[in-house]
């Protein structure tokens, strides 16, 4: 066995250095040379332990004595068994006392001579520290691990290359790595993440947290106060915020669900699910679709190149999308929906709805307020309207069915229904088309002024009219039983029909 000579490290406090060296291996004919260090020295609830490290781990664990622990295993592997012995023997551990704590420095040679053999040095040094709780901490490592247990202070922890584990902790905890992946499970305190090509897990954080990653999956749950989440390349779930919670994300899905606070959620070339929240929630998304549940006091929703499904929404309601369907169920307010491209579907709507779309068809199942459809290039099929009914479309039939107000209906080139007026008293029917039929079909006891005139189609009613002046089957004016309400009936190339129930 080679003995190795380890620099003496000029500092007041023992330490204990414990040498091997171990013979070639059979399988690489590599021989490898170990070292162990130990120190002990005083440090203070609120004095720092700054380290300083880079090729190997750090394992950290806290205790409540008022002293730090350093161990290390030095590992040095070569086929030049004289080049790994000289190497080994200029690696150097540094432990410093200073007036605000203490440093730990990893010094190692620089590496300017040849290796004989086929291949190179090896090396690595990896810490086992034991810390008080109570002491801030400052660790910073460059390809290895970092673990911290028990941390009851503010920490700051920057690596690369590596893996980076934090539990159990209290304090604000600021961390940073590239090239692997971060673990947070409980710290009663504020944490920052952010990370680069790794993915970041964070568990319970009672207080804010801030999340920000590159390439690499993101998890969030259970945080007591305002979450931040910005994401890309990756997958980003969120669960668990009782505060506000603003997130957003690129090339990835977005899955939230149960924010106590308000939302504001974004997400590009992924889909965007979100289930239960208490505040009012803003969403948009491109190219995914975009879908969500629960929103306790209503919220806007933006999609583009998807679909964008709803359901039960407290409070008033904004959709915009474009190039997919819009699907709204269980709505206890009003909707604003705009599409272009995509159909929309609307059921079971406390408020009013207002709908506009284009190249899609429109449908909206009972809306208990007042319906306004805009549409070009599609059709517009209403059941049970608790209000009127304006309806603006073209080259597309609308049918209305269970109207309780007033109806004004302009068409081109769609055949128009209307069906089972509903409403007590009087109901205003104004009907416009071109090249389609327009059917109306009213209760036996209706009582309408009508005015009703088409060009290449003929006029038709069950109801017995009384009139004024001349009639034709292409014009007239009169009354249905006692003319009460007003009946405006236009057509162009298409038939006007006025039938019983």
């Amino acid at each position: 066995m080679k003995t190795i000579r380890f620099p003496r490290i000029p500092v007041l406090f023992a330490a204990v250095l414990l040498l091997s060296g171990g013979a070639a291996s059979a399988d690489s004919g590599r021989d490898e040379f170990t070292k162990t260090f130990q120190k002990t020295l005083p440090l203070k609830a609120g004095q720092r332990l700054s380290i300083e490290h880079r090729n190997g781990d750090i394992h950290i664990r806290t205790h409540s004595d008022p002293q730090v622990s350093i161990e290390a295993r030095i590992r040095v592997s070569s086929s030049d068994r004289e080049g790994a012995s000289k190497f080994a023997e200029g690696i150097r551990i540094e432990v410093e006392p200073r007036s605000d704590g203490v440093s730990v420095r990893t010094i190692y040679p620089e590496k300017s001579w040849h290796f004989e053999g086929s291949g190179h040095v090896s090396y690595s040094v990896d810490y086992d520290i034991a810390m008080p709780e109570a002491s801030p901490l400052t660790a910073r490592n460059r390809f290895g691990d970092i673990e911290v247990r028990g941390l009851k202070a503010a920490g700051e922890i920057a690596n690369g290359n590596g893996k980076v584990s934090f539990r159990d902790g209290r304090g604000r905890q600021r961390i940073e790595n590239s090239f692997g992946s971060v673990e947070v499970f409980n710290n009663s305190g504020d944490v920052s993440v952010t990370d680069s090509n790794g993915a970041v897990t964070v568990s319970n954080v009672e207080g804010e947290l801030e999340v920000r990653n590159r390439f690499g999956h993101v998890q969030v749950t259970r945080v007591s106060r305002r979450c931040q989440v910005t994401g890309n390349n990756g997958e980003v779930v969120v669960h668990g915020v009782e505060g506000d919670l603003t997130v957003s994300n690129g090339f990835g899905k977005l899955d939230i669900a149960e924010v106590g606070g308000n939302l504001d959620a974004r997400n590009t070339n992924g889909s965007l699910s979100v289930a239960t929240v208490k505040g009012r929630a803003q969403m948009s998304s491109s190219f995914g679709t975009l879908s969500f549940t629960d929103l306790q006091k209503g919220g806007s929703a933006t999609g583009t190149n998807g679909n964008v499904t709803g359901l039960k929404v407290q409070g008033n309601l904004e959709v915009r999308n474009s190039f997919g369907p819009v699907h709204l169920t269980d709505v206890q307010g009003s909707v604003d929906v705009t599409n272009s491209n995509g159909t929309i579907f609307v059921k079971d709507i406390q408020g009013g709805a207002h709908l506009v779309s284009s190249f899609g068809l429109i449908e909206a199942y009972r809306v208990g307020g007042e319906l306004r459809a805009e549409d070009s290039n599609g059709a517009v099929r209403a059941t049970d309207i608790g209000g009127g009914a304006s309806v603006r479309t073209s080259f597309g039939a609308v049918t209305l069915d269970g109207v309780a107000g007033a109806v004004d209906v302009d068409d081109q080139n769609g055949t128009v229904e209307v069906r089972r007026l509903s409403g007590k008293g009087c109901q205003r029917v104004s009907v416009k088309s071109s090249f389609a039929p327009i059917r109306i079909a009213l209760p036996d006891n209706s009582g309408y002024s009508v005015t009703a005139r088409t060009s290449f189609g003929k006029i038709r009613s069950d109801f017995p009219i009384t009139t004024s002046g001349s009639l034709s089957e292409e014009s007239l004016s009169g009354k249905i039983g006692d003319g009460r309400c007003e009946m405006t009936l236009s057509n162009s190339n298409g038939n006007i029909e006025i039938l019983k129930k």
